[in-house]
């Protein structure tokens, strides 16, 4: 979709606005509560959608063959992932035998929850001498004596939180228990693959309009100012994780920060981003030379793309991880460089998933999201990075970008 560029009020684009003389003011309708219409009710619904439906589904099966009777959920992400509730501060409850998944939170939800997962049975925190109460201590009311096993996401509590728990609950009926949420999480779902596409469609888009503003003069903060404001304006609630726009030598920092660099006549932009779309996060990464590019900028370049685009020509289910990785290292070897950080890795609620893309002997599988980003950093020199997002489908793999990727269409 073309999207027109904003005008201020010097640009000829735009229509004289005239002066209107005053005239007496106009009546008004005034409102009052018996003249307003009352606000729509929150949607409810007896069942999950079908796709929350299965990944608990999944999850129950896992906590009962291991004899848990339910699972107590702490993790932001796999809360909003098991029920599409996206607030914080809050627990969630899955009960291994079946009924509803349990919202712990409090008031500041109370007009959420029922909008985001109206599925969910809600529980809220209560407030002791003027406190509210801890999540540890809501979770004890809820549950009953007859729940004896109860997993926790030990790795993402602090030790004081875990320790409120094992305090609220008795520590016999608490168990460090692998969810396998992030391996579950890893293999994408068809809402899931939606919403990823349109968070690609957003950010190419934001891209493609950017690449016209750019001028020279302008800072690298300036120039990831437009594009994350344009991703927004496109439909994105924000950028998929903190925008690298790197000039020149700061491209060879893997991970730059955008400062106050200004962008020169034949200058090499690094751009590395991406859009948040319903939770979900894209990953892509071009460069563009304004101008004719320095000699060894054209040459990493070519090296990098053909390392990029051999490793995406590889993927398919039961192909290892370590094979894209030694393809994309090999290519970079014969040209007498290095790749010094991971090939690439999945995406989905976290910009960083599983799998990690390395050495690992793990296969790839259909419905997997992954990135491919190899890159050549220079040091003073400058740097070059490409990264697409590739799904695994059952036969191959589809890349979910079309940007071009030549040096040719770099050059603006």
């Amino acid at each position: 979709m073309s999207i027109e560029p904003l005008r201020g009020p010097s640009d000829p684009g735009l229509p004289a606005v005239e002066s209107r003389p005053r005239t007496a003011a106009r009546h008004v309708r005034r409102y009052t509560p018996s003249t307003m219409k009352p606000p729509p009710k929150p949607r409810s619904s007896a069942a999950p959608p079908d796709h929350i439906a299965r990944r608990v589904k999944l999850l129950r099966q896992r906590l009962r063959a291991d004899g848990l009777d339910g699972m107590l959920i702490s993790n932001a992400r796999d809360i909003r992932y098991l029920t599409g509730f996206i607030g914080d501060d809050s627990w969630c409850y899955v009960p291994a035998g079946g009924g509803k998944v349990t919202v712990i939170s409090d008031l500041r939800f109370k007009a959420h929850i029922p909008e985001e997962a109206p599925h969910v049975r809600v529980f809220m925190r209560g407030r002791k001498d003027k406190k509210r109460e801890s999540l540890a201590d809501a979770t004890a009311r809820l549950l009953p004596r007859s729940v004896q096993r109860v997993g926790i996401q030990a790795g993402y509590l602090h030790v004081p939180t875990r320790k409120q728990i094992v305090k609220a609950l008795g520590g016999s009926r608490i168990k460090d228990y692998d969810d396998k949420l992030l391996e579950q999480r890893s293999i994408k779902d068809d809402q899931e693959v939606r919403l990823l596409r349109k968070a690609v469609k957003v950010q190419q888009q934001a891209f493609l309009e950017t690449r016209e503003f750019i001028q020279v003069g302008m800072t690298e903060n300036e120039v990831c100012a437009y594009l994350e404001y344009r991703m927004r304006s496109l439909g994105a609630s924000g950028p998929g994780f903190d925008t690298i726009v790197a000039f020149d030598d700061h491209a060879s920092h893997s991970h730059a920060i955008p400062g106050s660099r200004k962008v020169k006549k034949n200058s090499s932009i690094l751009i590395d981003w991406g859009a948040c779309v319903g939770g979900y996060r894209s990953d892509m990464t071009r460069v563009i030379n304004l101008g004719k590019p320095k000699k060894h900028i054209a040459e990493i370049y070519k090296v990098v793309e053909e390392a990029m685009l051999a490793s995406i020509d590889m993927i398919a289910p039961g192909v290892a991880l370590k094979e894209l990785d030694d393809c994309a290292r090999g290519i970079l070897k014969k040209a007498g460089h290095t790749l010094d950080h991971g090939l690439g890795h999945g995406i989905g609620l976290d910009i960083h998933e599983s799998p990690g893309i390395g050495q690992s002997k793990a296969e790839l599988q259909p419905g997997q999201v992954i990135t491919i980003e190899p890159g050549i950093y220079l040091g003073p020199k400058g740097g070059v990075r490409l990264e697409d997002d590739i799904l695994v489908t059952e036969k191959g793999h589809r890349n979910l970008c079309d940007l071009p990727t030549s040096l040719e269409w770099s050059i603006i």
